[in-house]
């Protein structure tokens, strides 16, 4: 968790007192379990909406997760919503077996054929954009 604490500090991530959030709630919601890079985010570092490099990045709250997934913004494509690129783009969780996660931007989250991938990672998408690279080249 070395390399996404320095990232999440050296992009402005504003820490907050460690929060015991009941993880179990929103995975039982979803289906499968939240990657532990993305955990680590949700437990230490408060909603990020911001630039980082050339794109704009918004990360919802743990309360936002839970009312996306109740709405049912999630469905057979195995997808979370976890934020945007603060226009018509959704960034989600793409889950197609235990430890194998991809980290995706679409404009219709729920079509796996829109999916772009933008890092195998939480750490790895934080690292690409670290290293200027865009979403959409």
């Amino acid at each position: 968790m070395e390399d996404l604490e320095y990232l999440l500090d050296k992009f402005g991530f504003v820490r907050q007192t460690q929060v015991n959030n009941n993880f179990q709630k929103i995975e039982s919601l979803i289906r499968f379990q939240l990657p532990e890079d993305y955990k680590y985010y949700l437990e230490n570092y408060n909603p990020f909406d911001d630039s980082i490099g050339q794109e704009y990045v918004v990360l919802y709250s743990i309360n936002d997760l839970l009312e996306i997934s109740r709405e049912g913004i999630i469905n057979d494509s195995h997808t979370i919503a976890i934020g945007s690129n603060g226009a018509s783009e959704t960034i989600g969780i793409r889950f197609w077996e235990p430890k194998n996660y991809k980290i995706v931007i679409a404009q219709y989250i729920q079509d796996i054929d829109d999916h772009i991938e933008i890092g195998t990672s939480f750490t790895d998408m934080l690292q690409r954009l670290d290293a200027g690279k865009e979403w959409f080249e």
